[in-house]
């Protein structure tokens, strides 16, 4: 049982337009994912590790797709941790908080 749900898969499919992706499919997949997510965490924990650093950061990550010939992630390129708030109502779920601006000021 891979920690990837299979719909997850699914709507990732979709987004990069492979709309009909079968259920088997996708649950074949997961597991591959996961291992794959796996190898990149992994390798970007030894790029802080060996900067002496406890935190993970974009750049730790960027640098272990770039190691394994993949595109870095682009959009995410703050040195400050994201802020996690939990929602009042379901503590097990969390977001970051968006600073509101007046399109006005923009």
């Amino acid at each position: 049982m891979s920690i990837i749900h299979p719909n997850a898969i699914k709507a990732i499919a979709h987004s990069v337009d492979i709309p009909k992706l079968s259920d088997e499919a996708a649950k074949t997949l997961a597991p591959d994912v996961e291992y794959r997510l796996r190898e990149v965490v992994q390798e970007a924990l030894k790029f802080a590790k060996h900067c002496k650093r406890t935190k993970l950061t974009t750049e730790d990550i960027n640098d272990a797709l770039r190691l394994r010939n993949v595109e870095p992630v682009f959009g995410f390129g703050s040195r400050d941790p994201a802020k996690f708030l939990r929602v009042a109502t379901h503590p097990e779920l969390m977001y970051v908080q968006d600073m509101e601006l007046n399109y006005h000021q923009v």
